[in-house]
This record gives structure tokens, sequence and C-alpha cells, in this order.
């Protein structure tokens, strides 16, 4: 009858690249216990115990505590253990992937950014990297507004108001492309009500700052290159007859645009 092989301390450690002193703590937390000692007191571990310490390594690494750990080591005896805990390697492994994928995003998007600027603007990368790091779609319009501006717009237009006012702006653009693909005239009056629509929203939304007016409408130009929000990619659709809409619309109401 073949014996079962035991592994040392020292055996463990260096197959699973940790110190042995990382083993003797397991042990002492009572996470992975050796199966059995040798007759001067060192430490034997099965082929068993080998996989469970693998865990807590791999477990470790992915950032979880040593309590959470302890709630999610499983056993690896028959094939059925050993597939689900295979499973759940590859699982942790992938999320740390989706985790670097992140991060390697993050760091390109702001290499683009810092170089397209091509000056060091701390306070600036700083906001575009907190954004980048939430995810927000929004990132690049950072480097076009001024940022007195920028910050005016931040405070005013967060969250909830800020989401409820683009819904408004994207339901004058969907009127406008519905009218655009009918053949309805720019200056015809349905157009015309969207131009006054769409100026009321801007005068609201600027508290009738002109120079705000020509600074949005100069990112306007600005940011054609850029990768569209879902609100300018609407907003582009129907620029040009929006463009129209208003020009007669200040004529008709005498109002003087640069």
């Amino acid at each position: 009858m073949t014996l079962e092989k035991r592994f040392t301390v020292g055996e463990i450690a260096k197959g699973l690249n940790v110190t042995v002193r990382t083993i003797q703590y397991y042990d002492q937390v009572g996470l992975v216990k050796p199966t059995s000692f040798t007759e001067g007191g060192r430490r034997l571990y099965t082929t068993k115990d080998y996989i469970m310490l693998h865990q807590i390594i791999s477990l470790k690494e992915f950032g979880f505590s040593l309590k959470e750990i302890k709630e999610k080591l499983m056993p690896a005896e028959t094939v059925q253990e050993m597939d689900e805990y295979l499973k759940k390697q590859e699982e942790l492994i992938d999320e740390e992937i989706q985790r670097k994928k992140v991060t390697y995003e993050l760091i390109h998007k702001f290499r683009e950014e810092m170089n397209e600027v091509g000056k060091v603007d701390w306070e600036m990368f700083m906001e575009i990297i907190q954004l980048l790091r939430n995810q927000d779609e929004h990132y690049w319009i950072v480097k076009y507004l001024d940022k007195d501006l920028y910050q005016k717009i931040k405070e005013e237009y967060k969250e909830e108001k800020g989401r409820i006012y683009l819904e408004r702006m994207k339901g004058i653009c969907l009127t406008a492309l519905e009218l655009k693909e009918k053949g309805v005239k720019a200056d015809s009056m349905e157009g015309l009500k969207v131009a006054e629509a769409w100026w009321k929203e801007v005068i609201d939304f600027t508290k009738g700052d002109m120079k705000m007016i020509q600074q949005l409408a100069e990112f306007s130009e600005k940011s054609r290159g850029e990768e569209q929000t879902e609100f300018m990619k609407e907003f582009r659709k129907v620029e040009d007859f929006i463009s129209e809409g208003l020009r007669s619309y200040f004529q008709q109401q005498n109002i003087e645009i640069k």
C-alpha cells in the first residue's frame, strides 16, 4: 500500500513561493493545520492541505481578508469539489483581468489626454483622472472648457439636476430629428419652435451669460474629434437644423449674437 505523499513546511513554502513563516502563521490562526508531524515534531502536509494553502494564498493576493478567506475555503477531495475549486480560481482570475483592463484603459486615456494638452496642468489632470476612474464618459470635456466655466457647470448641474437637463435637451434633439427627417424646414413655424425651446434652455443653463454661451459654442467645435457622449451623438444629427433655426429665430426676435 502506497502512503500518501507528505510535504514539509519548507517544501510547501517553496512550491507556493511564500515564506515558511507564512505557512506557520496559517497554522496558528487555524486556516490549515498540518495533517501529521514527524517524530521530531516537524509539520507535515498532504496534497489536500497543499491545495487548501494554495486557495488561501490566491485569495490573499486578490485582496480578501483572513476572515473572508475562512468563509470561502472549500474542500477538494472529490472531482466535483475540485472542479468547484478550479471554477472559483477561474472567476477570481477573470475578476483580476477585468480590474487590470480598467487600470490599463485609465492609464492609456490619461496619457492621450496629457500629450494632447501638451503641458502639465495638475488640477486638470486630477479632474480627468477622477472622471476616468468613475468611468464618466464626459472625462474629455475638462480640457476644452475654461476652469471657471467648468467648475460653474460642475457645481450647478451635478447628479440628478444635470441628468434632467440633458434629458430635456435630448428631447428637443429628438423633435428636431423628426422634423428634419420629414423634410420640414428649419425656418418653418415648427422649426422655429424647436429653435426657441433650445435657446430658452441655453439661456437657463448659462443664466444669459454671453461669454459662457460663446465658450460653449467654441467647445462644440473643438470637441468634434472626440468620442462623443450619448447626448452629443444625438445633437450632431440635428446640429445643422438647430443652427439654421436659431439664425432665423434670432432675426425674427431681433437678437444680436456674434
